[in-house]
């Protein structure tokens, strides 16, 4: 994955920077980090300015961010979900999890090496 390659987000209008574990997408109305999960394989993203829900995300300057609440993803498919609490540039995956690396906590990759 690289930088630009963000789907919906790829439009002109945000601002993107792109830092080793997590990237910064700002708009006008909603800005967000993204990261890829090594449980599921697939880019979340993490909200911190815009509508409900919105986290609180530290660290990511220093390449350890840190995430609260949790993260969930796929809360209504239990067969794909991916549960997981991110701190200081580590991601424990819960264990309502449905991945192999349920219970785990591992280091988060760098976004552009996936």
């Amino acid at each position: 994955m690289d930088c630009n390659a963000h789907g919906r987000f790829r439009y002109k209008y945000f601002k993107k920077e792109c830092m080793a574990k997590f990237h910064k997408i700002e708009g006008d109305k909603e800005s967000l980090y993204i990261f890829h999960c090594p449980g599921c394989g697939y880019g979340h993203h993490v909200r911190f300015k815009g509508e409900e829900p919105v986290w609180n995300v530290t660290g990511v300057e220093e390449d350890k961010p840190t995430v609260t609440p949790s993260l969930l993803v796929w809360q209504s498919r239990p067969e794909a979900r991916c549960h997981s609490f991110i701190r200081e540039g580590r991601i424990e995956f819960l264990s309502d999890c449905f991945r192999e690396l349920k219970g785990k906590t591992v280091e988060l990759p760098d976004f552009d090496k996936q």
